[in-house]
């Protein structure tokens, strides 16, 4: 199944934007970090194919690590804001009937 990337960020979004916890970033930033974690998740799963399990510890390592590379001011921040993304991610992959539970 080929993800939409672009809904998948919309609905991530506003899971954010509810949640209310990094209004302080600025939005073009929040995109960007955004995009970079979607890319991220996408070239993983890429990476992985449909026979290899889906690793939340490695992935949330690449995630973050990345993050910090290109957002240091928010490093604080950024080990929550991947957790949250991939808990985001995984509640629009329910919402589409996307996830296999093995």
């Amino acid at each position: 199944m080929e993800l939409n990337l672009e809904e998948a960020k919309k609905y991530i979004a506003e899971k954010f934007r509810n949640q209310g916890d990094y209004d302080f970033i600025s939005e073009f930033d929040f995109s960007a970090m955004l995009d970079a974690l979607l890319a991220l998740d996408q070239a993983y799963l890429d990476e992985i194919g449909e026979e290899e399990p889906y690793d939340e510890d490695v992935i949330f390592e690449r995630m973050h690590a990345d993050l910090v590379k290109k957002f240091p001011a928010l490093k604080t921040y950024l080990m929550r804001f991947v957790d949250d993304y991939m808990d985001f991610m995984e509640q629009y992959l329910v919402s589409i009937d996307a996830v296999d539970w093995e």
